[in-house]
């Protein structure tokens, strides 16, 4: 599993378009941006992404904002997409979407 600043990364094609991206450590404003690098390239060509975030202890308003901004690319390029969480996760997005406007697996 890579590692960027703290953050770990696996990627597992479930299908031919069908791609989980999992994560793990804290998602802060020094590596935000090497998350949604990541995310981005590794779900280039996909159809079907999930985004696994059980494994992070950390999610600042900067990994929110990253999360936003991968949303946005998902809806542009058609890929339908949903992140899954733990408590730790769960509660920054209940305080910063307080609308539910980021896909949730259930």
């Amino acid at each position: 599993m890579p590692s960027i600043d703290h953050l770990n990364f696996s990627t597992e094609w479930l299908a031919p378009y069908e791609v989980r991206i999992s994560v793990g450590g804290s998602i802060d404003a020094g590596n935000a941006a090497d998350l949604s690098e990541y995310v981005l390239r590794r779900g280039a060509n996909s159809r079907r992404l999930t985004l696994d975030l059980t494994g992070v202890d950390f999610l600042s308003t900067a990994g929110f904002s990253v999360l936003c901004t991968i949303s946005e690319r998902c809806v542009r390029a058609n890929v339908e997409w949903a992140l899954v969480t733990n408590p730790t996760v769960r509660r920054v997005l209940d305080i910063c979407d307080p609308h539910l406007t980021l896909p949730l697996a259930s």
